[in-house]
């Protein structure tokens, strides 16, 4: 994923500052990790950190603050420190009982945008994918159909090539997301520890670099981690100067960059769950660039959305995956959003992806 923002970042890439602090809390008054905030004209301002705090407003007169578990926020700004409180947003998947059948069938959906402040929206793809996973012999199988469109450019040739990398990240992961990410990550010494009743930090060897949160309300575990941080840490412990000098050199290009990547499951009482249990994902990188003397804002999203999940035989699961063909068109897409009730874009976004299907 870094190579990809690494070759797009070269072609081209926003905008400038100010200062006042936004807090962005749910309705429980916790600080909500990765939330977007936009500008009226879609630029992105910043995303909070692991305390739901984004530190400078840049002088915006009014936001919208966007996260794909909450309902997205409008708010004027008055130049004081300002306190937001998010809603969940209305997405849950129906509850899946454990039955002894030889396939886990899931279905996901994924939407990726490319902003850049001087063409707006230039990149806008989607994907259904079948993931279908045997259990006796603990395989998946995938199959993605995708639409995409954009600006006519080096930018929509180049991230089109690279199509087959957004198909399998709507994949089922077969492993827990946590056992997951101490297998990944063991060389950096990656710890998850229980700081407060449903809260749980992620650090490694050089501090925190997540957190994991229980709302036991909704069923919900949102799974929160600093993937620019980790990559970091990684390069160190493996002593790899080289490499992080060269990512040094190529951030300085790279202005005010932020990432975020993130993963919800539907939890138990006891919260438990299973990798079917997945509900949704958002990996999002932004950051400020010069190109040809002027200054480019870039904003590069992904989301990936559970739609149907089951325990099914052979028969049923080819059924399954008869049924839930759909014609990849965006007037399609936008039905089956509503249908599913998945979290609607902001409406900044929105607008901009309309401009550019011509919609």
């Amino acid at each position: 994923m870094k190579k990809l923002l690494f070759l797009a970042a070269a072609c081209l890439l926003a905008t400038g500052a100010e200062a006042q602090r936004i807090e962005v809390v749910d309705t429980d008054g916790n600080g909500i990790p990765y939330a977007s905030v936009l500008t009226a004209e879609a630029d992105y301002l910043g995303i909070t950190d692991l305390d739901g705090i984004l530190a400078d407003a840049k002088g915006a007169k009014a936001v919208t603050i966007t996260h794909v578990a909450f309902k997205p926020k409008e708010v004027r700004l008055d130049g004081k420190d300002i306190r937001v409180t998010l809603e969940d947003a209305d997405f849950c998947l129906a509850e899946i009982t454990v039955q002894p059948k030889p396939y886990v069938y899931v279905q996901t959906y994924y939407r990726i945008f490319f902003f850049e402040s001087k063409h707006g929206i230039v990149y806008y793809r989607t994907g259904l994918t079948d993931n279908a996973y045997d259990v006796k012999t603990r395989k998946l199988k995938a199959n993605t159909s995708h639409f995409s469109t954009g600006f006519k450019g080096i930018i929509t040739r180049m991230l089109n090539m690279l199509g087959s990398q957004f198909d399998k990240l709507s994949h089922l992961k077969v492993e827990k997301y946590e056992d997951r990410l101490k297998e990944e990550h063991k060389d950096i010494q990656l710890k998850i520890i229980q700081t407060a009743p449903g809260h749980k930090s992620v650090s490694d060897f050089k501090g925190i670099v997540g957190s994991i949160s229980d709302d036991m309300q909704t069923g919900l575990r949102h799974i929160a981690i600093d993937d620019r941080l980790v990559s970091r840490h990684k390069l160190e412990a493996k002593g790899k100067t080289k490499e992080l000098a060269k990512i040094d050199e190529f951030e300085k290009k790279m202005e005010n960059e932020q990432k975020s990547d993130f993963i919800i499951y539907n939890i138990d009482e006891n919260g438990n769950y299973a990798p079917e249990d997945f509900l949704m994902a958002e990996f999002t990188d932004c950051f400020d660039i010069e190109y040809k003397g002027e200054n480019i804002h870039v904003i590069f999203g992904l989301q990936v959305f559970s739609t149907d999940r089951a325990y099914v035989t052979k028969d049923e699961l080819k059924q399954r995956q008869k049924d839930n063909q759909m014609k990849m068109t965006y007037q399609n897409i936008l039905q089956f959003e509503r249908q599913n009730n998945i979290p609607a874009l902001a409406p900044v976004v929105s607008r901009a992806i309309g401009k550019l299907t011509g919609k």
